[in-house]
């Protein structure tokens, strides 16, 4: 049996939700059916974006993969055995034992684009969901290809932010540097006072009353020392009257 579905698209399944109450029924059914039947399989198969299958399965007859792992009924674990990508095409194949009873919801990528084709056993697909659920009996034969949209790649953008704030970074502390070495050069030709200014704006801009009266300088003197280094270009001043800001230039 071969089924292609050009996309993934509600058109084409107007009984949706009648499908769904079928799907509710059909679980049920196959699982009371488990409980006495001499061979079961039932659970869902997720499968990722890297065509990893991972199994959530209870089956008295386990499938005949070594990654899976098989214990009281349940078969759980992931593998890529079943999975082959040709070009943009995956291809999930699953072709295994006999049983007397079916019931496995296969859960297609979330990025699924469309699925080509559906070859094997009865299926049932549920659009919105992205899931293929095959209900059936006797040989486990089922394949199925699909094509997945390209997730965005945002990792360039995430270096480039590293590197950004690693220049300023960088940047900022040349300038830091650069400041300490410019001072560190002029203080054999200032004096004490100028040099008890120049530190205390080392580590932050400060008002200049509020400066003077930290470095308890005569307003007089404290002034000429401010001129004297502005003229030196060593320092700056922002802002007007009381106000003024200074800082290191």
């Amino acid at each position: 049996m071969r089924k292609a579905i050009p996309s993934v698209s509600k058109q084409g399944y107007p009984a949706i939700n009648l499908m769904k109450k079928t799907l509710i029924f059909l679980s049920v059914f196959f699982f009371l059916i488990s409980s006495v039947s001499a061979t079961y399989i039932t659970g869902d198969i997720h499968i990722n974006e890297l065509g990893e299958a991972i199994f959530k399965v209870e089956t008295d007859v386990p499938l005949n993969i070594p990654e899976l792992n098989f214990k009281d009924g349940k078969l759980t674990g992931e593998t890529s055995v079943l999975t082959s990508k040709e070009k943009e095409l995956w291809t999930f194949s699953l072709n295994e034992n006999s049983y007397d009873s079916i019931f496995l919801n296969i859960h297609l990528p979330s990025n699924l684009n469309s699925i080509s084709t559906i070859e094997g056993n009865k299926n049932i697909i549920d659009i919105d969901s992205k899931t293929i659920t095959i209900i059936d009996e006797n040989e486990l034969n089922f394949s199925t290809s699909y094509t997945l949209n390209e997730r965005k790649n945002y990792a360039w953008l995430v270096w480039l932010i590293i590197f950004l704030i690693a220049s300023l970074i960088y940047f900022a502390i040349k300038k830091i540097r650069s400041k300490k070495q410019k001072l560190k050069q002029a203080f054999p030709y200032i004096n004490e006072n100028e040099q008890k200014i120049l530190e205390a704006l080392m580590n932050s801009p400060i008002r200049q009353k509020e400066l003077r009266k930290k470095l308890n300088i005569p307003k007089a003197s404290f002034t000429r020392y401010i001129l004297n280094l502005e003229k030196k270009k060593l320092i700056q001043r922002e802002g007007e009257g009381k106000n003024k800001i200074l800082k290191i230039k």
